[in-house]
């Protein structure tokens, strides 16, 4: 059975001759009642804090539960940036390759049309200078016909005086 504060205050005790001292055993009771009412009151308390400490607890582990299924998804999140960093880097490096050959093949093309040019100067270079040695030498051979004939001339001229 359960005693109350109030089953201790309300109990009357039968009076025999040489009982112990009324007013004794009610104080006593009234200490005992007192003291029984603290420890329902703080057992009360206790059992309140207990309650909110379970409750902050749970707060707590949900809380955790959220930051560790926060955490996991920080690092899917920053292993697929990686990834797609790293397959965007990759992208990068075959269009720069790409780019590079078609301007190396540009280039190619390009050397070649210069050494035709090149060629094509050389022998156009060969014909000119072929038509002023063959011109020169036909000036030459002009000058050398002039000088002849004004030799020529000079005897006529010689002889005629």
């Amino acid at each position: 059975m359960k005693l109350t504060p109030q089953d201790i205050s309300n109990q009357n005790f039968t009076s025999k001759i040489k009982g112990f001292d009324r007013d004794e055993v009610k104080n006593f009771l009234m200490q005992v009642v007192e003291t029984l009412e603290n420890e329902i009151k703080e057992k009360e308390e206790l059992k309140k804090g207990s309650e909110k400490f379970r409750e902050n607890c749970a707060k707590y582990e949900r809380r955790e539960e959220l930051l560790r299924d926060t955490l996991i998804a920080a690092q899917k999140f920053s292993s697929e940036i990686k990834l797609n960093a790293q397959k965007e880097g990759e992208l990068i490096i075959k269009e720069a390759e790409m780019k590079a050959e078609e301007i190396v093949h540009l280039a190619i093309g390009r050397q070649r049309l210069i050494k035709e040019e090149i060629k094509n100067l050389k022998f156009r270079r060969n014909e000119i200078e072929t038509d002023i040695v063959n011109m020169l030498n036909s000036l030459k051979e002009m000058i050398e016909t002039y000088h002849k004939e004004d030799e020529d001339f000079d005897k006529i001229e010689f002889m005629g005086k």
